[in-house]
């Protein structure tokens, strides 16, 4: 039998019945017999909400701690909406004392259920200094693009892919992180981030051959991949790319 989950001093479970934002999120499927639960606790200095991921399976049990633990500021105004993911663990205690290891399957899952809850032109960060993201790290101090990255390729996949940075700022825990927007109806601007980003990893892959092979059979085949996305998505054909 699974035990059950009970939240910290100052933090709340959230019900998939009620009307809370991050509603949408409790109780998800996240991988086969896998599901989310969600707690929110005190408001940052900012006024965003703070919450913690936890996962449940039915095969292993309750992870004791968060798999992702962040914050959130959905108010349209003064700026853009966004969702600030400042820790991520791929292993996790579960509630019978063992460690489970966290498959990236499930991280993409839960990364597009993040993603989900903006609107278009909101922006997913997500930090890259945890030991999940060590690969990410190595292959930015290189100079490979974000978007050929491990986690670049994450949140491209996740729907945040209409242009994908480093993020302005260190995330809130003090944590390096790169920032995807989320997808939008094909504009003028929207077109032309996608063809920036088509030309850089197009230039990436012409110039990595000096690369650590490591980070090279990491990044490449996400570069390739996010290419021939980018090219239909932008009714791009095979060939040399458009002037800008």
């Amino acid at each position: 039998m699974v035990a059950e989950h009970v939240a910290a001093p100052g933090w709340h479970q959230v019900s998939a019945a009620s009307d809370h934002a991050l509603a949408g999120l409790a109780r998800r499927e996240v991988g086969q017999s896998v599901r989310l639960i969600v707690e929110t606790g005190p408001r940052g200095r900012t006024g965003a909400l703070r919450f913690q991921l936890f996962l449940r399976s039915r095969e292993v049990g309750l992870t004791t701690e968060p798999f992702i633990a962040g914050s959130v500021d959905l108010d349209p105004l003064p700026g853009t909406p966004w969702i600030e993911v400042t820790r991520y663990r791929s292993r996790l205690p579960l509630a019978n004392g063992e460690q489970v290891e966290i498959p990236e399957g499930i991280g993409l899952q839960v990364l597009e259920a993040l993603a989900g809850l903006l609107p278009e032109g909101g922006s997913l960060i997500v930090e890259y200094d945890s030991p999940a993201f060590a690969i990410t790290a190595e292959a930015l101090a290189a100079g490979v693009p974000p978007a050929a990255t491990p986690l670049g390729g994450m949140l491209f996949v996740a729907g945040c892919g209409s242009a994908i940075r480093h993020a302005a700022t260190t995330s809130r825990s003090g944590r390096r992180a790169l920032q995807g927007f989320r997808f939008a109806p094909e504009t003028t601007r929207e077109q032309g981030r996608g063809l920036a980003m088509l030309a850089e990893l197009e230039r990436f892959l012409s110039s990595s051959s000096e690369l650590d092979w490591q980070v090279q059979s990491q990044t490449r085949p996400i570069a390739e991949a996010t290419i021939t996305a980018l090219r239909a998505r932008h009714a791009v054909p095979e060939g040399p790319l458009p002037p800008p």
